[in-house]
């Protein structure tokens, strides 16, 4: 894929940038579900992001339709925003933003064992071993978590996440197969609009507060903007313009950057064991990558 090795600074410091607005999403989102309907704050921020690409929609317009790819935007949608956001807005009840962005860095080989399931590219030892490495860390470092006012039920939040990470997973390897025949801002403005669709119903059925903090509302409109407006938009470009599997590996930023991000903004702090097990974390992801990086060749066919 010839376009696959274009602009490579360019794609690396989108990949980069948006992972850090992701990252910095866990701490938006924690301070904003505490005066808010998780699921409430989804929608709103959907909607505001379905209108900053209307309002740049000659951009985006004129996108040829292949027939039969309504079930792969379905999907995508359904995925991500859908059940990724339902479930970590969910699971940031119940867990710190440290824990829930640490879980995060589990897509990478979450994303190798899924393309060797969909689409036959069968990963190697070192990936297994890997992997398994970033799961044992995630769950002793769940066990790990005590429950405290910032985290009172850390196995429910972080095995939400891990559904969370599940769902965007699917959504990646269906975002790399369409990529081929739409631009990133289509299929993120697809996103959006498929998003708020999806919690469109809670208009009627979620419990809608009476005050909301500015600080929150803030929080609502940064998430909307910088994350799912400019955050999708700079990963979905990176991803065309590289590969599902080098894309992935920024994700191992994630937890670097939710970490710091949660101990300078909400005082969130790790004890010893558990910033070991992040680092456990951390090996075990890149262990499970070092292989695809060992093929460059293979990546790009």
């Amino acid at each position: 894929m010839a376009r696959a090795k274009e602009n490579p600074v360019w794609a690396q410091a989108a990949l980069v940038l948006a992972v850090f607005f992701w990252a910095s999403s866990f701490v938006a989102m924690k301070h904003a579900v505490g005066y808010m309907d998780p699921g409430l704050i989804v929608l709103i921020r959907m909607i505001i992001a379905s209108s900053c690409f209307l309002l740049i929609y000659r951009l985006w317009r004129g996108m040829a339709y292949t027939r039969g790819d309504w079930k792969y935007f379905l999907i995508m949608s359904v995925c991500d925003p859908g059940l990724y956001f339902f479930l970590e807005s969910q699971a940031l009840k119940y867990t710190s933003a440290s824990a829930a962005g640490t879980i995060n860095s589990l897509q990478p080989p979450l994303l190798a064992l899924s393309a060797w399931v969909f689409l036959r590219e069968r990963p190697s030892l070192v990936t297994f071993i890997g992997a398994a490495i970033s799961i044992v860390g995630a769950v002793l470092l769940t066990a790990a978590s005590p429950s405290i006012e910032s985290s009172p039920n850390p196995w429910l939040g972080n095995t939400l996440e891990f559904g969370a990470m599940a769902s965007s997973t699917i959504y990646i390897v269906v975002l790399k197969k369409l990529s081929d025949r739409y631009s990133p801002l289509f299929l993120t403005a697809l996103q959006a609009f498929g998003g708020a669709l999806l919690f469109a119903p809670l208009l009627w059925t979620a419990d809608i507060p009476a005050t909301v903090p500015t600080s929150a509302w803030i929080a609502i409109f940064y998430l909307a903007t910088f994350v799912t407006f400019g955050g999708y938009f700079l990963y979905n470009w990176g991803v065309a313009k590289s590969t599902a599997m080098i894309a992935s590996a920024y994700l191992n930023l994630i937890p670097v950057f939710s970490v710091g991000l949660a101990f300078v903004f909400l005082d969130e702090r790790l004890t010893i064991f558990q910033i070991c097990m992040v680092l456990v974390i951390i090996m075990g992801v890149f262990v499970s990558q070092s292989a695809q990086f060992r093929r460059p060749a293979a990546l790009h066919q």
